[in-house]
């Protein structure tokens, strides 16, 4: 028995050298003896050929196809009539390899050294349909009288290529997933874990890009991760731009159809579809899932093709198992990182309550007229900061107006409502939005009362926001301090800093910190669906 991987562009084109089992060879030796005229002889052949398992072809010196079976008949979809008379080139040979098969005909026949006779190789083969298929090649050389003729014998083995494919992928998957789960357990963090689900799905899939959209919390908005897998680097710079700026809510996109139906989505040609926004970006397909914990989703996984990918029901299959079992990895660890986030927010709170109180303290005793007026507006606005703190803490709590939010912030922080103004149409916001507006409210007081506007005595806050009409509608919060003591930038980004661009941000907007010399400034920006859907309620007019 002879084998190997020898690959050759003899034949029909370049092939690979398969097995040759033993009975394969002496069946062919004997149809190495077989003659010219005999091979034309049907009554001599009929009842050989007729029980041979594969398609027997023979062709001769000028690649003319003399002899035909039922069995390639059966393959190949042309009968014998059809066929015999004809080119080979022509019938079977795929047009982009027939060029090699002609040269290695014409060197065979010019005495030079035979590359695939007596071998069994692997080649592809067209179909009259014009379908190619994959097929094991045997071929023998017959001297007769009228000439020589080759003899091949063709077998079909597509569905032993579509089981090897089958097995060799249920392997990658067994192992992808394994990995995915195994890095996203060990991952320092929720990105960490989506970044390598990317790189595994590039990986089984092939696909070139791939990128992660979060949920913050269940609802309508998309935010990026700004991670991104690229096969070569900047390959998709164009797309991230596009991304950037594409405001991606429930039911718009890729990314908006998966978290509206909570399935997986393909896009077989993005060009021609009616709800692909980054059309042009050089990306032909794409597919997107879902990543679900407790039913929800918390995180869109997308991916992109240069050309048009038709569905792939088998990785579609794949990556929805994919999405619902790692979801429940990633929730673990996001549900970690928001556990550090507050623990560290209640270290950094423990420290600024402490230093609140001593401020409040410091400017009664300064104010004051009296033991006890000093005594009463010390204990008023120590009880301000406790009330503040159950307000955070109540596990009940659903819902509060912004302008309430803003007000029991700034009391817990001693805030005297002379030196700051409110200006904004009130509107819901439910409790997980509610706590983290109000954190940001504290940290911003805290700091204007250590280092800014209200560590002075003239200096003033003003807090406004606007709900514009524009499409999509956006929520613009901004904090002004003036009047105090000149500002510098930072050196660092502290614990305050990284709190509001990590909290307020994973509302789904953006944070501008600006270090102006008259005051600090802080503005957010966030889509308006994103607000409602947090919070459950739509805007509510004064």
């Amino acid at each position: 028995m002879k084998s190997g991987t020898e690959r050759t562009t003899g034949g029909f084109h370049e092939v690979v050298v398969a097995s040759r089992s033993t009975r394969e060879a002496e069946f062919g030796n004997v149809l190495a003896m077989l003659t010219f005229s005999a091979l034309r002889d049907r009554e001599i052949l009929a009842p050989v050929l007729g029980t041979v398992l594969d398609a027997v072809v023979a062709m001769d010196r000028g690649g003319v196809i003399v002899g035909w079976n039922d069995q390639a008949a059966a393959t190949f979809g042309w009968s014998a009539s059809e066929a015999e008379g004809r080119k080979l080139e022509d019938l079977i040979v795929p047009v982009r390899h027939r060029d090699a098969h002609r040269t290695g005909l014409a060197r065979m026949l010019a005495g030079g050294e035979p590359r695939v006779l007596n071998r069994r190789i692997e080649i592809s083969a067209l179909r009259k349909d014009g379908d190619e298929i994959p097929v094991e090649l045997a071929i023998t050389r017959a001297d007769g009288c009228d000439g020589e003729v080759f003899v091949g014998f063709l077998r079909d083995i597509s569905k032993r290529k579509s089981d090897e494919v089958r097995l060799k992928r249920q392997a990658t998957e067994t192992r992808v997933l394994f990995e995915i789960a195994s890095l996203a357990s060990e991952a320092d963090s929720f990105e960490a874990a989506l970044e390598a689900a990317l790189k595994g799905i590039c990986e089984l899939s092939g696909w070139p890009v791939g990128h992660a959209f979060v949920v913050p919390d269940p609802g309508t908005q998309l935010v990026s991760s700004d991670i991104w897998i690229e096969r070569n680097p900047g390959e998709a710079d164009d797309l991230k731009q596009a991304t950037n700026c594409g405001g991606f809510v429930m039911g718009r996109g890729l990314p908006g159809t998966v978290l509206m139906t909570a399935e997986p989505v393909w896009v077989a040609d993005t060009d021609r579809s009616g709800n692909f926004p980054r059309k042009g970006l050089g990306f032909r397909s794409a597919f997107g899932f879902p990543l679900k914990a407790q039913g929800s989703v918390i995180a869109v996984l997308e991916f992109f093709c240069e050309d048009p990918q038709q569905p792939d029901p088998d990785l579609l299959l794949t990556v929805r198992t994919l999405g619902e079992q790692a979801g429940r990895v990633f929730e673990r660890k996001r549900t970690e990182d928001r556990q550090k986030l507050l623990l560290g927010e209640l270290n950094h709170r423990v420290k600024n309550t402490m230093a609140i109180v001593k401020a409040v303290i410091a400017q009664t005793f300064r104010s004051a007229r009296s033991s006890e007026e000093t005594e009463t507006t010390i204990n008023s606005r120590l009880d301000a900061i406790a009330r503040a703190h159950e307000l955070l803490t109540a596990e009940r709590w659903t819902k509060a107006s912004m302008t309430d939010i803003i007000h029991a912030a700034l009391e817990s922080c001693g805030a005297s409502p002379d030196r700051v103004r409110i200006d904004g149409r009130d509107f819901n916001v439910r409790a997980e939005t509610a706590v983290t507006i109000s954190l940001a409210i504290h940290e911003l007081c805290t700091n204007a009362f250590k280092y800014g506007a209200l560590s002075s005595e003239g200096g003033s806050v003003q807090i406004g926001w606007t709900l514009t009409d524009e499409s999509p509608p956006k929520f613009a919060f901004e904090w002004v301090e003036r009047g105090g003591p000149t500002v510098m930038a930072p050196k660092a980004s502290g614990f305050g800093s990284r709190l509001l661009r990590s909290g307020l941000g994973g509302l789904g907007g953006t944070v501008d910190l600006a270090y102006e010399p008259q005051g600090f400034r802080m503005n957010f920006v966030a889509p308006l669906p994103a607000v409602p859907s947090i919070a459950g309620d739509e805007v509510a007019k004064d």
